[in-house]
Parts: structure tokens; C-alpha cells; sequence
């Protein structure tokens, strides 16, 4: 999947477009969104001491980060998420650390 700088519709209307069903989970919760326990701490460990010349080049490196991903990295990814996902539904809701046990 290719991400170009500027040329991204909505992630919802991105997703639409591929007919991929969207789950609601509770707001606020870093636990459960895979782009705050996955995606993001990836692009920061590269991007990480970096001395930018301009905030284009941030976006052209976070793009070649996000298409250097593996199905492998999605498949860990998305493997984490359930297992947060069911965390939260063991502690019915409150909070829970999240382990990747």
C-alpha cells in the first residue's frame, strides 16, 4: 500500500474505498488504537535525533517509513490490538495495563 504526501483522502473514505469494516472502540484509549502502540513508535525510533531542513522532508520520510512496512509488521500489529482488545473486555472496561504477554 502506497502513501503519497498530500494526496490521501479521509482514512475513513480511504477505508470505504477498499470496503474494509471499521470497529469503534472507546475513545481515548492508547491501548487500543494500533497507530499510538504501533505505528507511531516506529516512525519516531527512525525520525529520532533527526535535524530536519524542512517540515516536507518530515512528511517524505514518514511516508517512506510507512511503505517500508512489512505485512509482517501489520500482521504483529493487528495481533497486538486483539489481544488489548480482549484485555479491555476482561477488565469490562477499566483500565488495564497492556502487556504484550
Amino acid at each position: 500500500m502506497d502513501f503519497a504526501p498530500g494526496q490521501c483522502a479521509s482514512p475513513q473514505q480511504f477505508l470505504a474505498n477498499k470496503n474494509i469494516t471499521v470497529l469503534q472502540y472507546p475513545p481515548y484509549s492508547p491501548d487500543l488504537a494500533p497507530c499510538d502502540f504501533c505505528i507511531f513508535p516506529q516512525i519516531k525510533s527512525v525520525l529520532k535525533g533527526t535535524h530536519f531542513v524542512s517540515v516536507e522532508y518530515v512528511k517524505v520520510k514518514t511516508v517512506e517509513i510507512l511503505n517500508s512496512l512489512t505485512e509482517h509488521d501489520l500482521q504483529n500489529c493487528f495481533e497486538y490490538w486483539q489481544h488489548s482488545m480482549q484485555l479491555c473486555v476482561n477488565s469490562e472496561g477499566n483500565y488495564f495495563e497492556g502487556d504484550r504477554s
